[in-house]
C-alpha cells in the first residue's frame, strides 16, 4: 500500500486526499461539460459542488467517529488507556476513515440547501450529478486501495491483496475497494443512456441511489470479518440494513414520481 504518496519538506501528502481531490475535480468537470441538458448555469454548479463537497467530508467523517468512537477517539479512554486512543484524530480527515453514508447526507443537505440559495432546481442539479459522482467515487475507492483501508475479509483467491487490518496482523483479502472500483463503471454506464432519455426531475438520482444500494449491499458480504459490523437483523451488516432502506425507498419514490409526472412534457433542454 502507498498510503502518503510523497513528502512537501516534512509534510506527508496522503494518497487518499489526493484521490478523492482527483476524483472531485474530474466529477466536476463532467458536470460542467453537461450542464447544457440541464439548463444549468456553470457558476451554480461550482457553487453547489463546493457546499456538497464540504458537507460531504463532514457528514462522511462524522458518521465515522459516530460509529467508531470507543475504540479511537473517546477521551476518556484516550487518558485511561495511557493515550492510546486519540480523539485528536477526528480531524484528521486526510488519512481516511469516512462513510459514503454519511458522505451522501451531508452533501445532499449541503447541495440542496446551495440549490436554494441560488434558485436552481433541485432534481436538476441532482441529476447531473448523480452521472458525474461515479466518476468521482470510483477514484476515490482507489485512494481507499493506496490508503490500506476498507479491505476486505480473508480470502486466497488469486487476485487477493495482504492488508494490515486494524489489529496491526497483515492478511490476504478481497481487495473490495478494487470491486467498488468496478461498480461505479458499472453504475455510470448504467446511468448514461438514462441520463439521454430522463422523464423527470431526480430520476437520475433514484436511479443512483438504488444502483449504490444494490451494489453496496452485494460488496459487504465480501468484507464481512473485516470492516464490516453485524446487526442482528439476519446477520446483516450495519451498511447493508442501511442499504436495503435506501434501495427501497428509492425505488418507492422513484415509481411515485414517474407515475406523477406521467404525461406531463420532459423538464427542457437547453442546446446551448
Amino acid at each position: 500500500m502507498y498510503p502518503i504518496l510523497f513528502h512537501v519538506g516534512s509534510y506527508p501528502i496522503h494518497s487518499w486526499g489526493v484521490l478523492l481531490m482527483l476524483g472531485f475535480l474530474l466529477a466536476l468537470w463532467r458536470a460542467v461539460q453537461n450542464r447544457a441538458r440541464y439548463s444549468l448555469p456553470r457558476e451554480a454548479i461550482w457553487d453547489v459542488a463546493l457546499f456538497a463537497l464540504v458537507g460531504g467530508v463532514i457528514g462522511a467523517r462524522l458518521t465515522y467517529v459516530a460509529l467508531n468512537w470507543a475504540p479511537h477517539y473517546d477521551t476518556g479512554r484516550y487518558i485511561a488507556e495511557g493515550f492510546r486512543s486519540n480523539p485528536a484524530q477526528i480531524f484528521a480527515v486526510w488519512t481516511g476513515g469516512m462513510t459514503s453514508f454519511g458522505g451522501f447526507a451531508g452533501g445532499i443537505v449541503a447541495g440542496a440547501l446551495a440549490c436554494r440559495a441560488r434558485g436552481v432546481n433541485v432534481g436538476d442539479m441532482a441529476d447531473l450529478f448523480a452521472v458525474s459522482f461515479p466518476i468521482g467515487y470510483g477514484i476515490g475507492r482507489i485512494g481507499c486501495f493506496m490508503n490500506g483501508c476498507c479491505y476486505g475479509g480473508e480470502c486466497d483467491l488469486p487476485w487477493a491483496v495482504k492488508f494490515r487490518w486494524d489489529d496491526g496482523i497483515v492478511r490476504t483479502s478481497h481487495p473490495t475497494q478494487l470491486y467498488s472500483v468496478i461498480a461505479a463503471i458499472i453504475i455510470y454506464a448504467l446511468l448514461l443512456p438514462l441520463e439521454k432519455n430522463r422523464k423527470f426531475r431526480g430520476q437520475l438520482m433514484l436511479a443512483f441511489l438504488f444502483l449504490y444500494g444494490i451494489y453496496r449491499f452485494v460488496v459487504e458480504f465480501f468484507r464481512e470479518g473485516a470492516t464490516a459490523s453485524r446487526t442482528d437483523l439476519a446477520h446483516l451488516t450495519q451498511a447493508q440494513v442501511a442499504c436495503l432502506v435506501l434501495s427501497f425507498a428509492s425505488l418507492l419514490y422513484y415509481i411515485a414520481l414517474s407515475k406523477r409526472q406521467a404525461g406531463r412534457p420532459v423538464p427542457p433542454v437547453s442546446t446551448v
